[in-house]
C-alpha cells in the first residue's frame, strides 16, 4: 500500500454511519465544533454525526504527524483530542488545513521513518528491519511507538490489511488480494480484516463498499 506524504479529505455526514478503522496515518480534522487530532487507532470504531454536517481534514502518513505535533504518537493512540490540548499554540500556526499542508511539506522526517514503513510494508521481518537501521528490537519498537502509536509488528499487520483492503475495492478476486497482499493464505487475511475493520473482507467489493465505510478519520 503506497501511502501519499499529506491527503486532504472530506466527508458529508448523510443518515448513516462512518466506519473508521487502522491504517498507520494519523489526522487532523475540522467540524463545527473545532480542530481535532485524531490518533492511530488499533481497531475499528463508527462516529455518528449531525446529519448534513461537513468533517474536513488531513490525512498524514506514518510518522508524519506527530513530528509535526512535538507529541508522541503513542500518546494520542485510540483517541480523539482537541488540537488545543496537543498545543496551545498549534492552534494558530495549523488553523486551517492549508496552513497544515504547508507546515507537513517543510517537515523533514526523521530519515529511519520512511525506510521502515517502506521494509515493513514489502514484508520484511521486524529484526530484519531493526538490523538495516543498525538498533535492537527493542529501540526500533520504542521508536516506532513514538512515531506511529504502536510497535511495527502491529503496524506490519495494518499496512498489510490495508494494502489487500485497496485490492479488493479495485475488484480483485479475495485469494488473489490475499496472495499479492503477502498473506499465507486467505482465512488469515479474514482474520485479519475482521479483527481490524469490525467487516469481512467481501465487504469491501465495489458493488458492497459504501461511503459510511471509510479508513479517513473524522473526530
Amino acid at each position: 500500500m503506497t501511502v501519499p506524504r499529506v491527503e486532504h479529505w472530506s466527508h458529508r455526514v448523510g443518515e448513516e454511519s462512518v466506519l473508521v478503522y487502522p491504517d498507520g496515518c494519523m489526522d487532523l480534522v475540522w467540524d463545527d465544533d473545532g480542530v481535532w487530532v485524531a490518533g492511530a487507532d488499533t481497531g475499528p470504531r463508527t462516529v455518528t454525526r449531525r446529519a448534513g454536517s461537513r468533517i474536513s481534514g488531513i490525512r498524514f502518513s506514518p510518522g508524519l504527524l506527530p513530528a509535526l505535533l512535538g507529541v508522541p504518537a503513542d500518546k494520542l493512540t485510540d483517541s480523539v483530542v482537541p488540537l488545543a490540548d496537543v498545543g496551545s499554540s498549534l492552534v494558530r500556526s495549523l488553523g486551517t488545513p492549508e496552513r497544515a499542508g504547508l507546515a507537513a511539506a517543510r517537515l523533514d522526517v526523521d530519515r529511519w521513518v520512511t525506510p521502515t514503513v517502506r521494509a515493513l510494508t514489502s514484508g520484511a521481518a521486524v529484526a530484519d528491519v531493526a538490523d538495516r537501521l543498525g538498533v535492537t528490537e527493542r529501540t526500533l519498537h520504542r521508536r516506532a511507538a513514538a512515531a506511529f502509536g504502536y510497535g511495527p509488528r502491529r503496524l506490519q499487520v495494518i499496512l498489510r490489511a490495508g494494502r489487500a483492503i485497496d485490492l479488493v475495492r479495485t475488484g480483485v478476486d479475495l485469494s488473489d488480494a490475499a496472495v499479492t497482499a503477502g498473506y499465507a493464505d486467505y482465512p488469515h487475511l479474514y482474520r485479519d480484516i475482521v479483527r481490524l475493520t469490525g467487516r469481512r473482507p467481501a465487504q469491501f467489493r465495489p458493488t458492497q463498499f459504501t461511503p459510511a465505510q471509510s479508513r479517513q478519520s473524522p473526530a
